[in-house]
């Protein structure tokens, strides 16, 4: 007798490509791509660039980095580390890893430098936890560009790009179906593409709308 076998894929890495030219722009980002895309000319020495998780953040502010030529760095990160006059990108800086004193001299050495700090985070950094009043004064004061959740038209070019980063050729039609039922945001998109390409691995098949539809109505996604 013939048993079905289900294969258990590896969980390789993709790598999602952080050219300028492949971000996605629409009325969610358009501001914040434009504050970007206005350096050097900020109104500050530093910007916060914020959104929620999966927005873009980090490919926006990676293509930014790679345009100006700025270090990309850690906010527990010490500041004599540092080349001199560089711009920096401070990537998750509400994240855990946030050491407030660093973060604090990152700040300051930037100025003093004459030079940009770009830092990001899920919400605007007033908003942060910051026991360090001196920190806490100086992200109050700064400029904010954000980045919404997406529109009907990013979402479905989100999921084409999140797709292709696999290495996946999908129907539009299948996006087309997916995108009624599930949650708009960038989170979600992302959750889907993951587990429709572990699903498609496992079954050994094409990603269909048959496939799309076990998929949703499994809520493995969730």
């Amino acid at each position: 007798m013939t048993e079905n076998i289900v294969q258990i894929p590896l969980d390789l890495p993709h790598r999602p490509s952080f050219d300028l030219s492949d971000f996605i722009v629409s009325s969610s980002n358009e501001t914040a791509f434009g504050v970007l895309e206005a350096w050097p000319d900020w109104p500050h020495h530093a910007i916060a660039l914020v959104g929620p998780k999966s927005s873009g953040k980090t490919h926006l502010a990676t293509a930014w980095a790679g345009r100006v030529g700025a270090v990309s760095i850690t906010a527990d990160m010490k500041i004599d580390t540092l080349p001199a006059g560089k711009a920096v990108l401070v990537d998750d800086a509400d994240g855990l890893s946030r050491n407030d004193e660093s973060l604090f001299h990152i700040y300051n050495w930037t100025k003093e430098q004459g030079t940009s700090l770009l830092i990001t985070g899920c919400t605007a950094p007033n908003r942060w936890q910051v026991e360090l009043p001196d920190l806490r004064s100086r992200l109050a004061t700064l400029p904010v560009a954000e980045i919404e959740e997406p529109d009907d038209h990013l979402l479905m070019v989100l999921m084409v790009k999140l797709f292709s980063d696999r290495q996946l050729q999908v129907d539009l039609s299948v996006i087309d179906y997916i995108l009624p039922r599930i949650e708009r945001s960038f989170a979600t998109a992302k959750a889907v593409v993951e587990e429709l390409d572990r699903l498609a691995l496992a079954e050994k098949r094409k990603i269909t709308r048959i496939l799309a539809k076990t998929c949703l109505e499994s809520g493995r996604w969730q």
